[in-house]
């Protein structure tokens, strides 16, 4: 069987496709392939107290459909949670309910085949027709037409911590930390928002010493005004996009305290507010150490020593822990260059088409090529160095999004029946 479109991953940004697609009247074969055994989200970071940090409303559909049965204020009424939730009076709802929600939303769905790693994709010539080839772990193949991919971002680990096994990325970090000693030493190296979300964690889990580690002075606030949150607005999309990489590049030092590099100010008040409380009881179990980088690691027989090092005044320091976790978030599909190409699309770097080190990406999210034989790829949920910053893992474009790709899918569809 050849798909029209085959989509790789089943977390948020393609369960918004297949929404998309039913809802659209896509009528072209889709299959979706996911190496979870569910539509999992987030489930290594479901931290007691988290949220989701947007409103719920701009879910999977509600922006472009409210009527849609998909909608987290249905899955609210269908499941019987609806009075309770806003009774709570919660601004953002948990992570924890909204990892249920997509779950909810993705299980509807039959054209998804679960437990499958997709292992290889490439081209292949079938009667003249040149289509995707993806093979799974399963030892399955599928030939698809149209390639939709959503696989999320590679993990930003920098070289010189990468190989230890008592160094994790957030993504990992109940797996990391299931097992640790009591009365453990942990650090934690970001000042992001997941950075002190983590350091709550730990806190709340009795280690003894939890190192804060990060390059900048402070924690910083996330600029979450009306106006700068409007570059989550579908216009802002068409506004960046039509900019050159050079622009786009300074506009992003411009808005990058929305997302990057900055947490709210309810996580940063209850952390400084348990500082202050240790303090009080003659603890000092959070040690946060600023305007600092690691240089240097050792691994030991149950522990890992860390070199530290003042980035102003060059001063060094050194710290064992039983773990280093790290809150470096993820490297920018398309900004940085071939190298940061999901894996799976390593290969295919020398028939896309680059601006400088800039991925070249259309409007629609398909890749464009530097010849137009080779069929089409969409970069769901990838697209930030083209897009913007509503690609950088938010929900609030996601729907807009999905609905953007199918449009263009079907335009694809009426061309080859055309043809």
């Amino acid at each position: 069987m050849i798909h029209d479109a085959i989509g790789i991953g089943f977390g948020p940004s393609n369960i918004a496709v297949a929404i998309a697609m039913e809802e659209g009247g896509y009528d072209g074969k889709a299959i979706f392939i996911e190496k979870s055994d569910s539509a999992r989200w987030q489930d290594e970071m479901l931290l007691d107290g988290s949220d989701i940090q947007n409103n719920p409303i701009r879910d999977l559909i509600t922006p472009v459909n409210p009527r849609s049965r998909y909608g987290f204020i249905n899955y609210l009424f269908v499941t019987g949670q609806l009075l309770k939730y806003l009774n709570v009076g919660m601004h953002y709802p948990l992570r924890k309910l909204y990892a249920k929600y997509i779950e909810w939303v993705g299980s509807q769905f039959e054209n998804v085949r679960y437990g499958e790693a997709v292992c290889d994709i490439r081209l292949r010539d079938v009667d003249g027709e040149l289509l995707w080839e993806v093979r799974t772990s399963r030892h399955a193949t599928f030939l698809g037409r149209n390639l939709v991919f959503a696989t999320g971002r590679n993990l930003n680990i920098p070289p010189s911590l990468a190989g230890s096994g008592r160094i994790r990325h957030l993504t990992s970090y109940h797996s990391a930390t299931k097992d640790l000693p009591e009365g453990a030493s942990v650090a934690v190296l970001g000042s992001s928002q997941s950075a002190v979300e983590l350091l709550l964690d730990l806190h709340g889990k009795g280690c003894n010493e939890i190192h804060a580690v990060h390059r900048s002075f402070s924690f910083r606030l996330k600029d979450t005004s009306q106006f700068s949150d409007e570059v989550y607005f579908p216009e802002f999309i068409d506004y960046y996009h039509a900019l050159g990489s050079e622009k786009r590049a300074q506009l992003d030092r411009q808005v990058r305290q929305t997302n990057y590099s900055a947490a709210d100010g309810d996580v940063i008040a209850s952390l400084y507010a348990k500082c202050y409380e240790d303090e009080l009881d003659g603890k000092r179990r959070v040690r946060i150490h600023r305007n600092t980088e690691i240089v240097g690691h050792e691994d030991h027989d149950g522990s890992l020593t860390l070199h530290l090092q003042d980035i102003y005044t060059r001063q060094t320091s050194s710290v064992t822990v039983d773990l280093l976790l790290l809150a470096t978030g993820f490297l920018d599909v398309g900004r940085d260059g071939k190298a940061g190409l999901p894996e799976l699309l390593q290969d295919f770097s020398e028939i896309v088409e680059w601006d400088g080190s800039y991925l070249n990406v259309l409007r629609d999210y398909r890749v464009k090529y530097v010849e137009e034989r080779y069929p089409p790829l969409y970069m769901n949920g990838l697209c930030e160095s083209s897009h913007g910053l509503g690609d950088a893992g938010s929900f609030s474009l996601l729907s807009y999004r999905a609905r953007d790709i199918v449009t263009s899918l079907k335009l694809n569809q009426s061309a080859t029946i055309n043809a």
